[in-house]
């Protein structure tokens, strides 16, 4: 979500995936996916205000990834192509204070950048963690050249970088447990971020810096989701994946993750969380009838279905076409 009305979502159409957008809270969806690109593999997004990128994931004998950058509504997409095939992460793809910025299969993961005299390279895994094992799954930027790449890999080496100075040097994150096996992107804006730590001993927590990322603090920690980790953020209220009896809880809470709140069994497989402000927002589940869009009040204690137009689960089954 650009802000608590309007937003972009990728969505599952049957062989493909689409690009919604929303002014109204989705009571109302438009289709903004650029014509003529195969989205059987997924897609990857990120947006701001006034700009929006997206990017095909590699699937079949696509290795190398089409880009395509609009305004934020999605009109007049420019393509383009990456130097190599993307890697899959929450944000693999990013928009910098330069420019475009990817983070490639290659290498346990090559962060590349787009600049005037194209693609370059503005670090990988071998140099953030010379020998040792690390993929690099996401990149993610705040203000005044502030960003930061994370990956997974074993216990004991670093999981999240940071630079300060638009990607020229990194240095790992101060905060970070050492028996990390991961660290998801970060989300946040201005002085508030929060990232989710994934530790060996099965738990998962929030580091929150309240600085802009110049320092991070962990929080308490939770069980890890019995699926794949979704969490979401608006300044410190923070929604989370957890692990619990009965299945996966979402929990809230209001301090960056320094205490949680426990808001009951989540309904089916969550994949993103997406709070809004005044305890209200949004969320995805994966069901056996397929994805759904919750609105989503309580921080988390209540969910309803809200109905998407039946042309959603159809159109990506029809031949995409240049018009």
């Amino acid at each position: 979500m650009q802000d608590s009305h309007s937003g972009t979502a990728v969505w599952p159409s049957g062989a493909e995936f689409l690009l919604l957008h929303t002014v109204d809270d989705w009571r109302h969806v438009t289709n903004i996916t650029p014509v003529a690109v195969p989205t059987g593999g997924g897609l990857s997004m990120s947006a701001r205000s006034r700009e929006l990128v997206v990017a095909v994931l590699p699937f079949h004998q696509l290795v190398i990834s089409p880009i395509l950058r609009s305004t934020a509504s999605g009109t007049n997409w420019s393509p383009g192509q990456l130097p190599g095939g993307l890697t899959i992460g929450r944000q693999s793809l990013g928009l910098g204070p330069r420019g475009i910025t990817a983070v490639l299969r290659a290498g346990g993961g090559t962060v590349v950048e787009k600049g005037p005299g194209g693609w370059s390279v503005l670090t990988d895994a071998a140099r953030l963690a010379g020998s040792e094992h690390l993929q690099l799954d996401a990149i993610s930027w705040g203000v005044g050249g502030r960003g930061w790449v994370t990956g997974h890999g074993a216990a004991g080496t670093p999981k999240a970088f940071t630079t300060g100075d638009s990607g020229r040097t990194w240095a790992a994150v101060g905060g970070v447990a050492a028996d990390a096996v991961a660290a998801l992107a970060p989300c946040g804006g201005g002085r508030v971020w929060t990232m989710p730590v994934v530790r060996a001993g099965g738990t998962i927590s929030i580091v929150a810096s309240v600085d802009g990322g110049a320092t991070w603090a962990a929080g308490a920690p939770l069980t890890v989701p019995r699926g794949a980790p979704a969490w979401g953020c608006h300044d410190q209220d923070v929604w989370i994946l957890g692990g619990a009896g009965g299945g996966d809880h979402v929990y809230s809470s209001a301090n960056a993750g320094r205490t949680w709140k426990d808001r009951g069994v989540a309904p089916g497989t969550v994949t993103d969380l997406e709070p809004t402000g005044s305890h209200t927002g949004f969320a995805t589940t994966t069901t056996a009838a397929g994805a759904v869009l919750w609105d989503v009040r309580e921080d988390g204690a209540s969910f309803s279905p809200i109905v998407l137009p039946g042309w959603v689960a159809s159109v990506g089954n029809q031949t995409m076409s240049m018009n």
